[in-house]
């Protein structure tokens, strides 16, 4: 019987040499499937009952009419895909059965998390159990490469390339910027739940924690759905192209502009008008854009243009100005006061243990943002790191 959803299984190596040992044993078979889950093993990481966390990772990652379905409606599926789908359960349950590889390597009695639902499918309802599971798990999760990372960037050959290592910073970790970080997760709870949310820009002074609040974001609402897209400038040009990889999913994605500007021959914030909003293709529900910036307006303005010979000169500030005017929420970051800063200090020192006499870490404090370039959340982290 052949897989009817998952049909990566049916040509799978490994799959299909474990598949052979449990018809007959064969001892180059054997050698063949243990020396590429071992290679495996190295690749993927997996530990402790190597079949069965190769299996799990290949559910994971199968993007299937099954598995994006269950992403997107969860259990609320169609009656006559659920019931394809429990022929492939079958089989998956058959496979979690099979124990070939864990007895050659002295691993036949380690458990792992995938064990506990095996116990619990095997005694009740086998594969409307799994089934179930599954159907919650890309829900939640996600499939394919959207389970294996939260974070992507674009090539233009590959297309979405996964992030392995994104900053960990929390929304916990960001001080004294308590009413922006409220207005961004209200509109970021917003868009999750499905309802009406904005695109937002955080404008404001260098190292006041603008990129620090998207980036937490990430972090506080990754096991709700948040997936974020590191754009550029220079990959405007794919935007249509990267939504449409994610339009339709499950998931909830924003895609984040870092440090947006333009200087004033640069036209790309032309074209990126009419991405954000105003043309004929409209953005999709489950796409927001957060960017940030030290400009308000985003392009550069010289006097020389307000004084120069266009002779609409509005029409052409208008045109400017039009580009920030189409993020519905924008939220200001200014430069702390020493109160402010020296609070931050603290916080960073409790946070990270720093065991400093209060008047000490203050003097020392003070001394830092004097010598490197003023007061700032990046300044105070950087003073924080110094002392440790």
């Amino acid at each position: 019987m052949k897989f009817i959803f998952y049909t990566s299984f049916n040509d799978d190596p490994i799959i299909s040499r474990i598949n052979s040992l449990r018809n007959k044993y064969d001892e180059n078979i054997y050698d063949e499937a243990l020396a590429l889950l071992l290679q495996k093993t190295h690749t993927l990481s997996l530990d402790k009952n190597l079949f069965k966390m190769y299996v799990c990772y290949l559910l994971a990652m199968d993007e299937n009419l099954f598995s994006l379905t269950a992403e997107k409606n969860g259990i609320e599926i169609d009656a006559k895909l659920y019931q394809l789908a429990l022929r492939d359960m079958a089989l998956i349950l058959e496979l979690l059965k099979c124990n070939v590889m864990e007895e050659a390597l002295g691993l036949k009695n380690e458990k792992h998390f995938l064990d506990e639902i095996y116990e619990a499918v095997t005694t009740h309802q086998l594969k409307e159990e799994l089934c179930k599971y599954l159907t919650s798990y890309y829900k939640k999760y996600g499939a394919g490469e959207m389970n294996r990372f939260r974070a992507f960037k674009w090539d233009k050959s590959n297309g979405l390339i996964g992030i392995s290592h994104c900053d960990p910073i929390r929304l916990d970790n960001l001080i004294d910027c308590d009413y922006q970080k409220q207005a961004l997760i209200k509109n970021t709870e917003n868009f999750l739940m499905g309802k009406v949310a904005n695109n937002a820009l955080l404008f404001g002074d260098s190292g006041t924690g603008k990129s620090s609040c998207v980036k937490a974001l990430l972090n506080e609402y990754y096991n709700e759905g948040l997936r974020m897209i590191d754009l550029s400038k220079a990959d405007f040009l794919y935007f249509n192209k990267i939504v449409a990889k994610v339009r339709g999913r499950g998931l909830k994605y924003i895609i984040f502009l870092d440090d947006l500007s333009f200087e004033e021959f640069e036209t790309e914030y032309k074209y990126m008008k009419a991405l954000i909003e105003g043309g004929v293709e409209i953005k999709p529900d489950n796409v927001l854009i957060y960017a940030t910036s030290n400009r308000r307006h985003l392009i550069r303005e010289t006097w020389n243009e307000r004084q120069g010979e266009d002779i609409h000169g509005g029409d052409t500030q208008q045109e400017k100005l039009s580009l920030a005017d189409r993020f519905g929420l924008a939220l200001t970051f200014t430069s702390p006061n020493q109160n402010a800063y020296l609070k931050i200090v603290f916080e960073l020192a409790k946070q990270y243990a720093i065991d400093v006499p209060e008047n000490i870490l203050r003097e020392k404090a003070i001394k830092w943002e004097l010598v490197h370039g003023g007061r700032s959340g990046r300044v105070a982290k950087q003073f924080i790191n110094s002392l440790m």
